[in-house]
């Protein structure tokens, strides 16, 4: 007896579908692409600013009542 997959299935294959459609044109790899870049340059950003902060915060004393 088959599995059924129900509404999570259809709409992943939905999703991979739409997926599919968008990236078989170029030009939106390419857009795809930029804004990839861009992410990434920000969440390396973002990942410095973290490590400075938790680092700042474990070499401060710990505070006490």
């Amino acid at each position: 007896m088959a599995k059924k997959g129900g509404l999570f299935t259809m709409l992943l294959g939905a999703v991979a579908g739409a997926a599919a459609v968008f990236f078989s044109k170029e030009e939106n790899r390419d857009k795809a692409k930029e804004i990839l870049d861009k992410a990434k340059v920000e969440v390396t950003k973002a990942g410095k600013e973290i490590k400075k902060a938790v680092k700042e915060a474990t070499n401060q004393p710990a505070k006490t009542k």
